[in-house]
C-alpha cells in the first residue's frame, strides 16, 4: 500500500504596512542618532557599561615610550577650552603628575601672563579602564590611565596652543577612542588604532 506525501503549504510572505516600515526605519535611524547621544556626557559615557563591568588590566607599557618618529601619523582636531583662574593655579597644580620644578616654573609663567591653564578631562569612551596615553602641551608631559568616568587634566597652554595625545599602551580593539569635556560641551576625539599614531589638538581658550 503506497503512501500518499501531501505537500506542506509554503510559507506566505507577511506584508510590512507602510507605518510599521516607516516605524522600522525611525528606529534604525534613532539607534544611529542614541548612539552618537552616548557620548554626550560622561555618565552617558560610563552607563552603557551599566558601571559594573570590571576594570581591564592595565597593558604592558611601550618599551619605546611612544617616542615621536618620522613615521607617527597625526591626526588633526580642534577643542575650545576654559580656563582656570590664576588665583586658583596653585591649588590645581597641587593635583597633576608634574614635578616640584615643573610646577613652580608653570606657576612663574601664569603669574607673568605667559601661560595659561585650562581644564580638559578626559575618559576612555569605551568604558573601559587601563589604556596609557601622554599628553604633551608647551613641552610638559603629562601620563594618564585612562577609565570610563572623567578625570581631571590640567594643561599649560601658551598663546598659540597644541596639545599632543599619544597612546602609550597599544590601543585596544577595534579602536581607543577619547572623550574630551570642552568648554562647549563633550568631544570625541579622532580614534587610535596604532602606537605610531597621535592627536594634534589646537586648542582656543575662552
Amino acid at each position: 500500500m503506497s503512501s500518499i506525501m501531501i505537500p506542506k503549504p509554503e510559507p506566505r510572505p507577511e506584508l510590512i504596512s507602510p507605518q510599521a516600515a516607516h516605524q522600522s526605519r525611525m528606529m534604525w535611524a534613532g539607534g544611529g542618532l542614541l548612539a552618537a547621544i552616548t557620548f554626550g556626557a560622561g555618565a552617558f559615557f560610563y552607563s552603557t557599561h551599566g558601571g559594573n563591568t570590571a576594570p581591564a588590566p592595565a597593558p604592558a607599557v611601550s618599551q619605546s615610550q611612544n617616542t615621536s618618529t618620522a613615521n607617527t601619523t597625526d591626526m588633526a582636531a580642534a577643542a575650545q577650552l576654559s580656563m582656570l583662574p590664576s588665583s586658583q593655579a596653585a591649588k590645581a597644580l597641587a593635583h597633576t603628575s608634574f614635578n616640584a620644578d615643573q610646577k613652580a616654573r608653570i606657576l612663574a609663567a601664569v603669574q607673568r601672563g605667559e601661560m595659561r591653564l585650562v581644564q580638559m578631562p578626559v575618559l576612555d569612551a569605551s568604558g573601559a579602564a587601563g589604556q596609557i596615553i601622554d599628553v604633551t602641551t608647551s613641552g610638559l608631559t603629562q601620563r594618564v590611565v585612562l577609565t570610563g568616568k572623567f578625570q581631571p587634566l590640567l594643561l599649560p597652554i601658551a598663546v598659540a596652543g597644541q596639545v599632543m595625545v599619544s597612546p602609550v599602551t597599544m590601543p585596544h580593539a577595534p579602536a581607543l577612542t577619547i572623550g574630551a569635556m570642552t568648554a562647549l560641551g563633550p568631544e570625541i576625539l579622532p580614534s587610535l588604532t596604532a602606537l605610531d599614531q597621535r592627536i594634534v589638538l589646537s586648542v582656543i581658550v575662552q
